[in-house]
C-alpha cells in the first residue's frame, strides 16, 4: 500500500465538498445493500440523511470530527466521530472507496482512536447493519467488543464498543 494521509474534512469549502461526496456515496451504497432505491444525488435520501449530509460540519463538531483519507494525493475515504454522552464518542460514516480498500480503513480508524484518546473520551461505539459482516469482523479486530442498544442505536444494528485507553 502507498501512504496514505489523514486530513480535517473541513480544512478548505474543497475539502468539505470532498468530504459531502464521500458520505453521500457511504450513504447510498447503504441504502442498496438495505433494499431501498439507489439515489442520484443527496436529495434522494431520506430526510434526517439528507440534512446530516448537508451540514457536516455541525454533525461532527469538536471535540469530534471528519476525516478523509487521501492516497496518491486522491480522496479515497473517510471517518468521522459524533461527541454522544459525557465520555462517550460514535464512529460514523467509516468508508473507503471499493477499489482502495486494503487497510485505510484501520489507518482512519486508528486516527480516531489517537483523536478519541486525546479528548479524554472514555470509550468509542459503532453501530452496523447485520449484514455488514466483514466490517463487523474488522472492528472486533479493533478490539470492539458487542454492547446493549445505545440510546442512538436502532436495536435491530450490531452494536459494538471499544475503551479508550489513556497513558
Amino acid at each position: 500500500m502507498t501512504q496514505v494521509s489523514v486530513m480535517d474534512a473541513f480544512t478548505t469549502p474543497r475539502t468539505a465538498k470532498v468530504a459531502e461526496r464521500l458520505v453521500f456515496e457511504y450513504l447510498a451504497a447503504t441504502q442498496v445493500e438495505t433494499g431501498w432505491p439507489e439515489p442520484t444525488s443527496i436529495d434522494g435520501l431520506p430526510p434526517l440523511l439528507r440534512n446530516e449530509c448537508r451540514d457536516l460540519r455541525r454533525v461532527h463538531r469538536q471535540p469530534g470530527g471528519l476525516w478523509l483519507a487521501h492516497q496518491d494525493g486522491s480522496p479515497v475515504g473517510c471517518v468521522g466521530l459524533v461527541t454522544r454522552a459525557l465520555g462517550t464518542a460514535e464512529v460514523k460514516r467509516l468508508y473507503v472507496r471499493p477499489t482502495h480498500r486494503g487497510g485505510i480503513g484501520r489507518v482512519l480508524m486508528n486516527h480516531v482512536h489517537q483523536h478519541a484518546e486525546d479528548h479524554y473520551f472514555t470509550r468509542v461505539v459503532v453501530s452496523v447493519v447485520p449484514t455488514r459482516t466483514a466490517v463487523i469482523d474488522f472492528y472486533r479486530r479493533l478490539g470492539y467488543t458487542d454492547t446493549e442498544p445505545y440510546d442512538m442505536f436502532p436495536a435491530s444494528m450490531v452494536n459494538l464498543r471499544r475503551p479508550v485507553t489513556h497513558p
